[in-house]
């Protein structure tokens, strides 16, 4: 691509400048950082109850401490879920991963799927984020409270990076749309 003349950038603009409109919303969306620092006192609560709850399946001693960022009190590790626990990495993974693969697949694409497919794609960033920190309290509580210190932080990248791989991997094909197979024999 960057040994396209001039003219020729100009032609792939031209063609592909919806795509690229569409693809620059999604990956240049600020909106789940600014709504969940706007939502943290709610959300933070919520998130807090919800690991709170799948956590004490596992840990049942385990302790909910409300407060602005919440925590939970078990008997090897106290887990305080603040506002970068949130997820909010997660979802800007997905807005970056899923834009790259809206522009690269965007003439193939039943859109509305794909709409949808982002606002569920959130959610499940969303639900892993939940699973991720209660995999934090439980392992923590099981005498691992070191090795979750060590490396939870590093731990969320590779954590999103697979939920987003397995998401794909289920959407991906219904997103796109149907080739007749007499088309994709000639």
């Amino acid at each position: 691509m960057l040994l396209f003349t001039l003219a020729a950038w100009k032609k792939v603009a031209t063609i592909y400048f919806p795509e690229a409109i569409a693809a620059l919303v999604v990956l240049l969306t600020f909106f789940p950082s600014r709504a969940l620092e706007a939502l943290w006192p709610w959300y933070g609560q919520l998130l807090g109850r919800f690991v709170h709850r799948l956590a004490r399946v596992f840990v049942p001693e385990l302790a909910y401490l409300a407060d602005a960022n919440p925590t939970l009190s078990g008997p090897d590790l106290d887990v305080t879920i603040i506002p970068e626990c949130s997820g909010i990495n997660g979802l800007e993974l997905f807005d970056y991963l899923f834009g790259i693969v809206m522009f690269l697949d965007w003439n193939r694409l039943r859109r509305r799927r794909a709409l949808f497919a982002y606002g569920a794609g959130l959610f499940a960033m969303l639900l892993g984020n939940a699973i991720r920190n209660t995999s934090f309290v439980v392992l923590g509580n099981h005498g691992f409270a070191e090795s979750v210190a060590r490396f939870h932080i590093s731990a969320g990248w590779i954590f999103f990076s697979a939920v987003f791989l397995v998401y794909l991997s289920m959407t991906y094909s219904w997103m796109l749309v149907k080739r007749d197979s007499t088309a994709q024999n000639q």
